[in-house]
């Protein structure tokens, strides 16, 4: 039982496609309207033939789509404690790629 992990956008109504399991990640503006102004990446349902606007084969293929627009490191707030974190590309698609279901 398998599934992908595929860039996608919202439905036109704003809903996120039925054949994402887990997604809104990796959010990289687009020239679409809203609420489809965003490509977004996700993981599909278990054995969806769906492929969305590109499916990721690889972790070094989702690592080298994040790094045409997400820096290596940056710094993030923490909301409400005033901290800040520092979080890394990598780690964010590590994070993603661990969503895959071989």
């Amino acid at each position: 039982m398998a599934n992908k992990i595929i860039l996608y956008i919202l439905e036109t109504d704003g809903t996120i496609p039925t054949y994402i399991s887990d997604g809104g990640y990796l959010a990289k503006p687009n020239q679409n309207s809203s609420p489809q102004d965003f490509d977004l990446v996700g993981a599909t349902i278990e054995n969806s033939t769906q492929t969305g606007l590109r499916e990721f084969e690889t972790k070094q293929d989702l690592e080298d789509y994040a790094s045409t627009f997400i820096p290596e490191s940056q710094e993030e707030p923490i909301p409400d404690d005033g901290l800040r974190t520092t979080t890394t590309r990598s780690g964010l698609v590590a994070g993603v790629w661990a969503k895959k279901i071989e």
